[in-house]
């Protein structure tokens, strides 16, 4: 990140107030950031307003701000959900939540995005077990859409760990209602009692824009007038019209005299390693899909299979012309990485590992010696399923998913491997 917009964050915070009385008790929330270096951390004390949340932050410069989606007795340090030695937390209230993205970000998509906001929310005035909160914009690709429970008996439960069970299952009925009316929401997100969602006020690490609570007048103007209600720091991208198709380059061929000696054309890769750095022997399946596994959609089909059938929990794509990248930034031992990979017909990947402990993996377009850019490399997104086992993440691989444009949220009680930068080279090939 350039000092430029390190230094506009750090303004942005010192001069803007982030105001969290839309929550009703924010001091039984727990806060989360990413900073610009890319680490990720949990407020030690209580937050009742800016001035705490600031001091909870200190002297990091955040990226990106997050606040939970529960209220807890105490919200401090909170047990894994899978931590069976500490006393389990006791959920005080859960908000329903309904994120909207259509990525990748355009104000075509964020026009559906509006859109599918709009036609959510009408559906959801008849229903009298929840009340409207709030509605925000994202910052980037979309919209927040925030709900009070007014079913109270569940949080009357005794048990906290049966409690926090039954909330999830209520709302995981919801969730269920509102896809089978057609509506596009990120499903990962209503029911999940342990999400953190960006908090309005905060700047959107990657946009620039801020993440901004809107009216529901202001929910119903075009999306370009919406935007004018938002802030934005300075380096703040454009948002383009319509997401960028991929588009080849092609360059006119010409004809030669037959004595001058062809010169070879060289291209330039980035090529990123399997390996967890600051580990003896983790390693994480990123892989080119093959050929063998069909085209596009079938491809995609048998890689989800895999993630389903070997636990890899949520995995990230990337689209190159007809080719497809995948990452799952499980921290495995290498040797579990092989027997998946030899399991699957990719026998080269697998052998690759035996002999070298690691491997090398392009993750760029390609740049030809005029420095353009061929074959673009375009995110296709996250997908998958939450884990069923408590496993580590590679953090300089989340970091890598990030650099390329895919932005997961990570649970707060998640455990991490390794260092933080990825291990990259650039590579020439003709």
């Amino acid at each position: 990140m350039s000092a430029e917009r390190r230094n506009e964050l750090l303004a942005h915070y010192d001069q803007n107030a982030i105001d969290v009385d839309w929550l009703p008790n924010p001091n039984q929330h727990s806060y989360r950031w990413r900073t610009v270096e890319g680490k990720w951390l949990t407020a030690r004390r209580r937050v009742r307003n800016h001035q705490t949340l600031m001091k909870a932050i200190g002297k990091d410069v955040v990226s990106d701000l997050y606040v939970s989606t529960s209220r807890w007795l105490d919200p401090i340090d909170l047990p894994r959900l899978h931590d069976k030695e500490r006393p389990h937390p006791i959920l005080i209230d859960h908000l329903i939540v309904f994120d909207i993205d259509v990525a990748p970000l355009s104000l075509h998509n964020l026009e559906k995005a509006r859109t599918i906001a709009t036609e959510l929310h009408n559906y959801l005035a008849n229903d009298s077990s929840i009340e409207f909160l709030s509605c925000s914009f994202s910052g980037s690709k979309g919209f927040h859409l925030f709900y009070s429970d007014l079913q109270r008996e569940k949080f009357a439960i005794g048990d906290p760990k049966l409690r926090e069970d039954t909330v999830r299952d209520s709302r995981k009925e919801l969730l269920t209602r509102i896809i089978e009316q057609g509506f596009e929401v990120d499903q990962r997100v209503t029911a999940d009692t342990r999400r953190i969602i960006r908090l309005p006020g905060s700047i959107h690490g990657t946009t620039g824009y801020q993440c901004t609570i809107v009216s529901l007048e202001q929910l119903n103007h075009p999306i370009k007038d919406l935007l004018e209600y938002i802030p934005r720091i300075d380096s703040a991208q454009k948002i383009p019209k319509r997401a960028r198709a991929s588009k080849k380059k092609y360059k006119k061929t010409v004809k030669k005299k037959p004595e001058a000696k062809p010169k070879s054309k060289h291209q330039h890769f980035v090529e990123a390693s399997t390996h967890v750095p600051g580990t003896k022997d983790r390693s994480v399946i990123l892989f080119w899909l093959p050929y063998s596994w069909g085209k596009d959609q079938e491809a995609m089909e048998r890689a989800i299979e895999m993630m389903h059938e070997e636990d890899l929990g949520m995995c990230s794509f990337w689209q190159q012309g007809k080719r497809i990248l995948m990452l799952c930034p499980i921290a495995l031992p290498r040797s579990k990485v092989i027997k998946i990979y030899s399991s699957y017909g990719l026998k080269k990947r697998a052998s690759i590992l035996k002999e070298r402990e690691h491997d090398w993996i392009q993750i760029s377009n390609a740049m030809n010696e005029d420095a353009e850019w061929v074959d673009e490399l375009e995110p296709i997104g996250l997908f998958g399923r939450e884990l069923k086992s408590e496993k580590s993440l590679s953090r300089s691989h989340l970091e890598l998913e990030h650099r390329m444009g895919i932005h997961r949220a990570i649970d707060q009680d998640a455990s991490f491997s390794g260092g933080l930068e990825p291990s990259l080279r650039i590579v020439v090939r003709e």
